[in-house]
């Protein structure tokens, strides 16, 4: 009996593996609830994914001065705490269209509103001293 040989296309799949979706805790029921209810395919998943992602990349871009020292990492933490399933929803439902852009970045722009409405950027005071 000769050895085995495994050759690379044993290993890794003949299509990438769809990307990991970073889920805050809380908001993982739903998640799970959004994507059984969709179902989307692997193709469907991974466009609405590539939107989301460039939709917070594009909305962090144009942040309000409040927010210009978040980082694109802590402005898409801070907007998958805030919003995560309502944004793959979003996605989704727009089929992953690029063209969709717009509309998912104006949603992001309005969560990130609301969350700064919330909990205003902290301003150093000055001491009074009359």
């Amino acid at each position: 009996m000769g050895a085995l040989i495994h050759t690379p296309e044993t290993y890794m799949p003949a299509h990438p593996s769809i990307p990991a979706i970073n889920t805050p805790e809380h908001h993982r029921g739903a998640m799970i609830l959004i994507l059984l209810t969709f179902a989307p395919d692997e193709e469907a998943l991974r466009a609405a994914l590539h939107l989301a992602e460039n939709a917070a990349i594009a909305a962090w871009a144009l942040r309000p001065e409040d927010l210009a020292n978040l980082t694109v990492e802590q402005y898409r933490q801070l907007l998958d705490y805030a919003a995560a399933p309502q944004v793959l929803d979003l996605a989704l439902y727009l089929g992953g269209d690029r063209k969709q852009i717009r509309t998912l970045m104006d949603f992001i722009t309005g969560v990130m509103a609301d969350v700064q409405a919330r909990y205003p950027t902290p301003r150093l005071r000055t001491n009074d001293q009359s």
